[in-house]
């Protein structure tokens, strides 16, 4: 007798894995090579967020709906890095792998496999209730008062969709594990007044007012900003003073659509605040709509923001840059140390759950604040 075909189930967990350690091997090639993603996406001719895209395995089935990386795009970049030996030949398996599982998925349902494998890899069979809030790292102990003299932070390694499912059982287990560990978040449960895929739904609610910075625009307007040019490719690597002096946003992060983000975090005389920035990178005038929502970090504990613990629709101009206020997500200074981060999701208009990001930590003392990650 021969053996049984493997199920929907299976094949979907398989892809994932496969997806993640095709990503996690072309990161290693590129910094092996000290590349970044910016520089292979010029090489190939491809946008840089859809390069971005490819780095965030098995994310990437849900954070857009481009063509996942298959052997040509794999020939593609080994050709570009020059790979050769096991190094190149294990990435070509791996590719081939994925266009061998998604040719049995689509076999098995035509019109819906990848919404089908977006459900087996987040989990989204289970009920949004009983996702909990992110936790704090684990070990963390309870802050009390000013009794400690040095500011404590989470790990800044921000959190992913970690499991890699084969079977039903595996499945259950690790997104149980997963949500246990704080790593997977969902989203406020209640929907935003306005329905982001209703007619005549407003572009940006008042709970997640935007601020125009030089060069950007508010999110409520296709028009050109000022000079009416468009921002430049978002540029690897933390960024310095966004939100004003003293201020630090993390890594660009990719999708969904072409949108590229990140979460920003700025210290001031009687306050920390913070936000995300977004960029739609399209030409042309495609608006990208997304759900964003911003809370922060003080010594390991998770805290929603006071005047917007939602979620809510953003709308990102084509060629434009979107800052939420960070005056909705401020909280006072304190007189004794902390260490503070700004925590983000950015997710498709309609999805309920997505992984949070952390901006740079902002160890913040009496007299000076150290940033870790740094600029030079």
């Amino acid at each position: 007798m021969g053996s049984a075909r493997p199920s929907f189930i299976e094949l979907a967990g398989a892809l994932g894995g496969a997806l993640d350690e095709w990503s996690a091997a072309v990161r290693q090639a590129l910094a092996g090579q000290g590349r970044y993603q910016n520089w292979l996406a010029r090489r190939l001719g491809t946008p840089p967020p859809r390069v971005s895209l490819w780095l965030r395995g098995r994310e990437q089935v849900w954070l857009s709906g481009t063509a996942l990386p298959g052997a040509g795009t794999t020939h593609g970049i080994v050709r570009e890095l020059g790979l050769d030996g096991e190094s190149a030949r294990r990435l070509v398996r791996l590719a081939d792998r994925i266009d061998h599982l998604q040719r049995q998925l689509e076999e098995l349902r035509p019109r819906d496999w990848r919404k089908r494998v977006e459900e087996q890899l987040r989990g989204d069979v289970l009920p949004a209730a009983a996702a909990p809030e992110p936790a704090p790292t684990a070990g963390a102990a309870e802050r009390s008062g000013a009794q400690a003299s040095v500011p404590v932070a989470v790990d800044p390694v921000p959190g992913r969709w970690a499991s890699r499912p084969r079977t039903t059982r595996l499945v259950a287990a690790a997104t149980a594990a997963v949500a246990a560990a704080g790593i997977v978040a969902y989203l406020g449960s209640e929907r935003p007044d306005d329905d982001p895929g209703a007619a005549g739904a407003t572009s940006t609610p008042a709970a997640v007012r935007t601020r125009a910075q030089p060069g950007t625009d508010t999110g409520t307007s296709a028009g050109t900003g000022p000079g009416g040019s468009a921002p430049a490719l978002e540029q690897p690597g933390p960024e310095k003073n966004t939100l004003g002096p003293d201020s630090r946003c993390g890594e660009p992060l990719p999708g969904p659509e072409a949108v590229v983000w990140r979460v920003c975090a700025r210290v001031e005389a009687g306050r920390v605040s913070f936000a995300v920035k977004l960029t739609n990178q399209t030409d042309g005038a495609t608006t990208a709509r997304v759900r964003v929502r911003v809370q922060y970090v003080q010594a390991k504990v998770f805290h929603p923001c006071p005047m917007a613990s939602d979620a809510q629709p953003v709308d990102v101009p084509a060629g434009k840059t979107v800052i939420t206020d960070p005056g909705l997500c401020s909280v006072p200074r304190e007189a004794v140390p902390f260490a503070y981060q700004g925590v983000g999701w950015v997710v498709p208009a309609h999805a309920t759950g997505g992984s949070y990001e952390l901006s740079p930590t902002a160890h913040v003392y009496p007299d000076r604040t150290l940033w870790k990650p740094d600029l030079l």
